[in-house]
């Protein structure tokens, strides 16, 4: 007769083998235990994730890490097989001192903002379409020139009119609260 250990260590991934041996020996499946706790009741190890190769670390280039500007840190870790810390250095070596993800998050919500405002204008008055137009151009080549200089800061420019973009959408929520709250009255 072989021992328990013996069929855990053959049957690893075979959860329904560790549960029919864990009811053998009465194991409490209150709804708190989970597989992961059950595999570490009777000795199973979980495998280590291998840390990405020093060579592989060392061939990622600022384009590379261009690629994945758009996504959180974390994500374009996973996308670029390193971790976190690793990343962050290989940014630090290229002089970004931040991720840029949530700077070119901005100037896109701005550029969509205008988009949208250039649809609009462009029904009542050509000219102001025009200048919306304008200042949309503006902003998009911000974004490509950080995209490829992300240790670059934002124009002082662009940096006033997103604050006034943010301090519009701020009358505009607080003016329909105070309308909700009126109504509700």
């Amino acid at each position: 007769m072989y021992s328990k250990l013996y069929y855990i260590d053959n049957l690893v991934n075979h959860r329904v083998c560790i549960v029919e041996i864990l009811k053998l020996e009465n194991f409490d499946f209150s709804a708190e235990s989970s597989y992961l706790s059950i595999r570490r009741t009777v000795g199973v190890k979980e495998k280590k994730k291998k840390r990405a190769a020093t060579k592989d670390i060392a061939r990622i280039s600022l384009e590379d890490l261009a690629k994945y500007f758009d996504l959180p840190i974390v994500e374009a870790s996973k996308n670029l097989k390193v971790g976190i810390t690793v990343l962050k250095r290989k940014c630090r070596e290229f002089g970004i001192p931040r991720w840029p993800h949530r700077k070119i998050k901005s100037l896109d919500g701005l550029i969509r903002d205008l988009q949208e405002e250039v649809e609009r204008q462009q029904e009542d008055d050509e000219a102001a379409a025009m200048v919306v137009a304008k200042r949309q151009r503006m902003i998009e080549s911000e974004k490509k020139s950080i995209e490829k200089e992300p240790f670059m800061e934002i124009q002082r420019e662009t940096k006033k009119f997103r604050q006034d973009i943010f301090k519009r959408r701020h009358r505009v929520r607080a003016l329909e609260n105070e309308y909700r709250a009126l109504t509700l009255f």
